[in-house]
């Protein structure tokens, strides 16, 4: 092998490995997104349909023409998607895929409610036994819930606390909270924290990228000393973000009409508790 031809081998692994990394990265952060979501709700479906439409209004941002048209090709050249499909997703409303699909979950409660079978003439679902008879709720999952086992459905429903179950039956609860379990609007706070880091990752300056992010964990061995740490540092964040405030407010020059600044400097603090999972012991 010639030294020109080791060099360029070397520079492939190279760029293997660095492409594994940022892959693994990735990887990670939506693990740690699924985590969150998937108990609210959120499908890998829905959560598709969500990032295609990103990608495509992403990709349109910056492929618009002079007299602020979409240059539809461009778009479909970025995202691999076809024009077809690159000009629904414009047009479309991006909030409709954000309904619920029909999971079995899902579609076991809507069978619950409105097949007559499993539900009273009020419209109430009825008390169910879990098996041994026509109206069960083994059938009810047979019959609604596809080709998931009725236990796996059952300890799902209970996970949510969307089922109460004594010894041989099970009763469907109100439905307020399958409707909280949908509702996203927790993820507005931090959204402004999470856009700016990914931003500064994503900077070409790599080393001042580096230093503009900051993180101390302390450990902690009692719930009070949680506390005491948790009160401490909120109170020392606080402290810290008004003290720059005012000293910076009245070091840097502000102009006297309120225009629109083109430059800004933010600083955010997250202040996270980390709590070890414990792990139940089986007899």
């Amino acid at each position: 092998m010639s030294p020109g031809q080791s060099r360029s081998r070397h520079r492939s692994v190279k760029s293997s490995l660095v492409s594994v990394r940022g892959v693994s990265g990735l990887q990670e952060l939506l693990t740690e997104l699924a985590v969150v979501l998937l108990p609210r709700g959120m499908t890998p479906k829905r959560f598709g349909e969500l990032a295609r439409s990103a990608f495509v209004q992403a990709a349109a941002d910056m492929s618009k023409l002079r007299n602020g048209k979409v240059n539809h090709s461009r778009v479909a050249a970025q995202t691999g998607l076809s024009r077809a499909d690159v000009k629904r997703l414009l047009t479309s409303n991006m909030f409709d895929s954000v309904r619920p699909d029909q999971t079995p979950i899902r579609k076991v409660i809507a069978g619950w409610r409105t097949d007559r079978k499993f539900a009273n003439r009020d419209g109430s679902p009825k008390r169910l036994r879990i098996s041994g008879s026509r109206t069960s709720f083994t059938n009810l999952v047979k019959k609604h819930g596809g080709d998931v086992p009725h236990r796996a459905v059952l300890d799902e429903l209970r996970r949510i606390g969307a089922v109460s179950v004594d010894e041989d039956s099970v009763q469907l609860q109100s439905s307020h909270h399958h409707c909280q379990r949908h509702d996203f609007v927790f993820l507005s706070p931090v959204l402004p924290a999470l856009v700016d880091g990914i931003r500064i990752a994503s900077t070409k300056a790599r080393p001042r990228a580096a230093s503009s992010i900051h993180r101390l964990s302390l450990p902690v061995e009692t719930e009070v000393d949680l506390a005491i740490v948790r009160d401490r540092c909120a109170s020392s964040a606080k402290a810290m973000l008004e003290g720059l405030g005012h000293s910076l407010g009245t070091q840097v020059t502000v102009p006297k009409r309120r225009v629109k600044s083109a430059y800004s400097f933010t600083i955010t603090v997250l202040l996270a508790e980390n709590r070890a999972e414990r792990t139940q012991s089986t007899s």
